[in-house]
């Protein structure tokens, strides 16, 4: 995958198309993932780079691996009971609010969306910067290994 256009057509081949809107989900699917997180102590707010990111890829599962039965989850998910207090460490580092907006079944590494828009995946390995948007993020995580989110530590 090197361009918008690959990553548009292998959204596409998973139900993905321009003006998708599945923002009647967004409101329960922040709801559960807010709740999840504040009953664990690290409470999150959502922002509208998550939540138009949401609206738009929600329910989406994009397939990495098909023979190891690995996908891409456009659904939030805390995997990991460390997963929020995580989230909340990468944030503070970063000094900008986060929020989960899906996670890699592989491994649950959550893939994190910040209020700038830009993409952030953390891995058992580190915490990684994707991209600025979803193109870049997408062609990174393609290209792995991606650059180390401490690069973008305040």
């Amino acid at each position: 995958m090197e361009t918008r256009e690959d990553v548009d057509a292998w959204f596409g081949e998973h139900g993905w198309f321009p003006g998708r809107d599945a923002a009647e989900r967004v409101p329960a699917i922040v709801a559960e993932i807010t709740e999840e997180c504040r009953r664990a102590g690290y409470p999150l707010e959502p922002f509208a780079a998550a939540t138009d990111f949401l609206a738009e890829h929600a329910g989406l599962r994009l397939t990495l691996d098909a023979r190891r039965e690995e996908y891409l989850h456009f659904t939030p998910a805390l995997v990991w009971h460390s997963t929020p207090g995580d989230i909340a460490e990468l944030s503070r580092n970063l000094g900008i609010r986060l929020f989960p907006v899906g996670y890699d079944s592989s491994e649950g590494s959550p893939l994190l969306v910040d209020a700038r828009g830009r993409f952030f995946y953390q891995h058992h390995t580190g915490d990684y910067y994707m991209g600025a948007d979803k193109y870049e993020a997408m062609i990174a995580l393609a290209h792995a290994p991606m650059p180390d989110a401490e690069d973008h530590f305040v």
